[in-house]
């Protein structure tokens, strides 16, 4: 996502948003504390409900109320954008320290650990105990002697891959962490095979044929347009590795695979070498760009469209808006990609305003679309409106991923309920909530995580290897704000809209950016 964008983190409130932008106050200094000082910034995303949480540490067999189904077997894992050190105080709220909190299920029962990732920044700044890095990707704010450290905090998501926990900045390359002591165990894992200096947060896992489809954005350095992607086998062999030039020197947060095809996700911001040595923000919406889809052959033996060259990819526009999140796509019947997203219809990261500082409207309208692109029509071409899905505000959308590049059914999201709220009306107000949609009958399903409460990226669980789609478990953190504590919500996706258990935390943490779920089977794999 005090009232939050719950957008790529759900970790931050904003720190530059205007007087009149729909964001709670700071917290007035409270008499207990005698006017006295500390050297944290005074920033929203950093008091209240949405503090550091600092803490490394184990807690076994928390607290259930309910039933915890004893078929659960495995671990969530989370990434919280955590600042160990008080941050620049001019730094955007996503760029803290990664720190993962690992909760593994088995036997009806549920053990916590948390562990900071030891990137190289996070040991430079520790060891100093003071900030060293400016502002959020721009070594010209950088402190002079960390100016040629790896830039990463590694805190946007952990995918497992080639028996690999792999902890994702899309700044930088992964980390390698021991998925059962958190023990970060280094950096580019897949060593000089990758030429790219960038990783995205959310590479694609084909459950089909055991690949992991990846692509790196500013590849060959800050501000260039540089994309590379490519595949890693299931023992993290990189192969049909293809670059290309982006239109402009995009964001390119997420995407889609289908069998044959990936679909990169541009947002309208821009970056360039000038405003970076002038020691601004990375980043700069810009509203003359539009929302643009980026069609890459996923192998040299894809098949193409008629008119399309061997190495050739293809753009597709619309109009200007942010579609923040993926829940996947496919390959229709007619010869078009289907690709679904959450959307917001302004800049839904006023901490990256344009060049003139004007900000979204506090009445921003946000849902979930259906967007259809055709092959055929020249690179460049404007794409037609997409299907309206929810018309409602949401975001971080998931689905069954053992059918990720077919044709899917169901998806589960975060959603604000206005209507189970005393705030506002739109996505800059937090999410409330968790919504199943069902394509096949129309029908959503909606799960309401309670007063002053927020909820955060689910993650499913299949029943069983085979069961059917949207079949098992959702599992979700909830924010509990007037408590300052966090809970652990198990929905069985069978009566979607109560819980069948409650894990209890004894303390808060900041809000996830990403997590994934790992099965037992899987993690047995790898020595601990």
């Amino acid at each position: 996502m005090a009232v939050q964008i719950q957008t790529v983190s759900q970790a931050s409130e904003k720190r530059f948003a205007p007087d009149d932008f729909p964001l709670p106050a700071v917290p007035a200094p409270q008499p207990y504390l005698y006017g006295l000082k500390s050297s944290w910034p005074i920033a929203q995303d950093l008091t209240g409900s949405n503090a550091p949480c600092r803490l490394e540490g184990e807690i076994a067999d928390l607290i259930v109320h309910g039933t915890v189904p004893p078929a659960i077997a495995g671990t969530f894992y989370r990434v919280m954008c955590d600042p160990f050190v008080p941050p620049h105080p001019n730094n955007i709220p996503l760029d803290g320290d990664g720190h993962i909190s690992a909760f593994r299920f088995h036997d009806g029962r549920v053990d916590m650990k948390l562990r900071y990732i030891e990137t190289e920044r996070y040991l430079l700044e520790r060891r100093a105990n003071k900030a060293l890095f400016g502002l959020y990707r721009n070594p010209f704010t950088h402190h002079p002697c960390v100016r040629a450290a790896v830039d990463s905090t590694a805190n946007t998501n952990l995918v497992f891959w080639a028996d690999k926990l792999l902890a994702l900045k899309e700044g930088g390359l992964p980390y390698e962490v021991d998925p059962h002591t958190l023990d970060t165990k280094g950096y580019d894992p897949f060593g000089p095979q990758i030429k790219s200096k960038t990783f995205t947060a959310h590479p694609k896992v084909d459950p089909f044929t055991d690949e992991l489809v990846v692509f790196g954005y500013e590849a060959k350095g800050l501000a260039t347009r540089d994309i590379a992607t490519y595949t890693l086998d299931k023992e993290g062999r990189k192969t049909d590795e293809l670059w290309l030039q982006s239109p402009w020197c995009a964001a390119i947060h997420d995407s889609i695979i289908t069998e044959n095809w990936l679909v990169l996700v541009l947002w309208p911001f821009e970056s360039n070498m000038e405003r970076l040595r002038a020691k601004k923000q990375h980043w700069a919406w810009n509203y003359d760009l539009k929302a643009t889809f980026i069609v890459v052959p996923r192998r040299q033996s894809t098949v193409l469209p008629n008119g399309w060259k061997i190495g050739e990819t293809r753009f597709y526009e619309w109009k200007n808006c942010m579609n923040i999140h993926t829940a996947g796509g496919w390959e229709g019947q007619d010869g078009h990609i289907y690709l679904e997203t959450t959307r917001v219809h302004d800049n839904a990261f006023p901490f990256f305003p344009p060049d003139d500082g004007r900000m979204p409207s506090p009445e921003t309208k946000a849902d979930f679309v259906r967007w259809k692109l055709d092959l055929t029509a020249p690179s460049g071409s404007v794409i037609p409106d997409p299907e309206l899905i929810l018309d409602m505000p949401c975001e971080f959308p998931r689905i069954d991923e053992r059918f990720m590049t077919k044709q899917y059914n169901v998806v589960f999201l975060d959603v604000f309920l206005p209507d189970r709220s005393d705030s506002g009306k739109n996505i800059f107000h937090g999410l409330n909530g968790l919504a199943m949609h069902d394509h096949r009958t129309g029908k959503t399903r909606f799960f309401y995580a309670g007063d002053d409460s927020m909820v955060q990226e689910p993650i499913f669980i299949p029943r069983t290897k085979d069961a059917e789609e949207g079949d098992g478990w959702i599992v979700a953190m909830i924010e509990r704000r007037l408590e300052n504590r966090c809970d652990l919500a198990i929905i069985d996706t069978r009566e979607f809209e109560k819980p069948v258990a409650i894990v209890r935390l004894p303390l808060h943490m900041k809000a996830q950016i990403h997590g994934n779920w790992i099965d037992a089977k899987d993690l047995k794999k790898v020595q601990g």
